[in-house]
C-alpha cells in the first residue's frame, strides 16, 4: 500500500497545513473542482471528463477533502473509479520517459529500458497492484522476467500507476475526518449542500422493487460490499451476483448500475455480460451456482450463519426465499 497508517496521518496533517497556508490560491481551484464534481452527478453512472491531469499537482491534495466533506461513500467510489479510467488514458498519452518520472514521484521503483522499449518493475512492486487489474494477462504467472524483475509494456505500466493512484486517493480520503473536512471547506457550504441534496435524491431512486436485501445470503452480501468498495471480483462472484439479483426480481438496469464502482468498470461490457446471463442475448436465464460450487472456489462466506449451516441449504436462492418467508411470517 502507498502509506502506513502513521505516514498517512502525517500526510493528512501536511495537506491541512498546506490548505490553510494557500487558502486564497486554492479557492479558485476548489470552485473548479466542485463544479466538475457537480457535472458528474447523473443517474446511474459517473463519467469524469473535465479533470486536467496535467495540473494534478494543483488539485490532487484538495480532492480527498472534497470527497470527505461530501462523505457519500457510493458517490466517492464511483467518482474515484471514473478518475481511475481517465487517469489511465492520460498515462497512455505520455511518453515512456514521462511515465518513468511519475513512477519516481509516486515512490515506485520502475525503470524504462529504452533498448527494448519496456519497463522493468521489481516483483514485489508488481504484485502489490496486479491483483486489482482485470484479466489473466496481468497475473504474475503470465509475466516475462529478466534478472528478477517483471518486464512489461507501456499499457501494463499505466495500469499499475492507475491502481497506485486509486489506492492513494482512497487512503487519503479515508484518513480525513469528515467534520474536519467540512470545517475546512465551510466557505463552500452552499455548493456542497447542493451536491449533497442531489446525491440524496438519486439514492432514493435505486430500483430494487420488492427486493429485501436483508434476506441476502452472506456470500451475496460479501460480493456486493466488495463491489461498493471498488474490489475487483472474480468472474464466478460477478456471475453469482448478476444471476442472483436477476432471479429475485432486480431490473436489468438495476443490476448494471450495481457494478458501477468495480475496478475496470465499462458500461458497454457490463451491459453485454448482464444481458447474456439474464438471457437477453444467450436465450438462457442462468441461476446462481450451488453452495458447493461456491465453497469449492473459496467464495463461500457462511461463517456462523445458522441457516447456511443447515444440511438442506444447498443454494443462495433457497436461502433468500426461506429467509424472506420467515420474515413475512414474523
Amino acid at each position: 500500500m502507498p502509506d502506513s497508517e502513521e505516514n498517512l496521518s502525517e500526510k493528512v496533517n501536511s495537506m491541512i497545513n498546506e490548505f490553510n497556508d494557500r487558502n486564497t490560491e486554492f479557492t479558485e481551484i476548489l470552485l473548479k473542482l466542485i463544479d466538475n464534481v457537480k457535472q458528474q452527478i447523473k443517474p446511474g453512472f459517473f463519467k469524469i471528463k473535465g479533470l486536467n491531469w496535467e495540473s494534478y499537482e494543483e488539485w490532487g491534495s484538495l480532492l480527498p477533502f472534497l470527497l470527505k466533506a461530501l462523505d457519500f461513500q457510493v458517490f466517492t467510489n464511483k467518482f474515484i473509479n471514473s478518475c481511475r479510467a481517465s487517469y489511465e488514458n492520460y498515462l497512455k498519452s505520455l511518453e515512456n520517459g514521462e511515465i518513468e518520472d511519475i513512477s519516481s514521484k509516486f515512490g515506485i521503483i520502475v525503470s524504462y529500458d529504452r533498448e527494448v522499449d519496456l519497463f522493468r518493475v521489481p516483483v514485489f512492486e508488481f504484485t502489490r497492484y496486479c491483483s486489482r487489474i482485470s484479466g489473466f494477462d496481468y497475473r504474475l504467472a503470465s509475466q516475462s522476467f529478466d534478472r528478477g524483475e517483471v518486464v512489461i509494456k507501456k499499457n501494463g505500466m499505466a495500469k499499475i500507476l492507475r491502481e497506485y493512484f486509486v489506492i492513494k486517493i482512497r487512503e487519503e480520503t479515508n484518513g480525513i475526518d469528515a467534520d474536519e473536512a467540512r470545517n475546512i471547506l465551510s466557505p463552500f457550504k452552499e455548493q456542497l449542500d447542493e451536491i449533497m441534496a442531489e446525491l440524496e435524491e438519486l439514492s432514493k431512486t435505486a430500483d430494487l422493487g420488492a427486493v429485501d436485501s436483508s434476506c441476502f445470503p452472506p456470500c451475496v452480501i460479501h460480493f456486493l460490499n466488495d463491489i461498493r468498495g471498488g474490489v475487483n471480483l472474480p468472474h464466478l462472484a460477478r456471475f453469482t451476483v448478476v444471476s442472483f439479483l436477476n432471479n429475485i426480481g432486480v431490473s436489468e438496469q438495476g443490476i448494471i448500475e450495481s457494478f458501477g464502482t468495480v475496478p475496470d468498470f465499462s458500461k458497454k461490457v457490463t451491459e453485454y455480460q448482464v444481458k447474456h446471463i439474464i438471457g437477453r442475448i444467450s436465450g438462457t436465464e442462468y441461476t446462481p451456482p450451488k453452495c458447493v460450487t461456491l465453497r469449492s472456489n473459496h467464495l463461500c462466506y457462511w461463517d456462523d450463519d445458522q441457516l447456511c449451516h443447515e444440511e438442506f441449504m444447498k443454494h443462495p436462492l433457497s436461502y433468500y426465499k426461506i429467509k424472506k418467508k420467515k420474515k413475512i411470517k414474523g
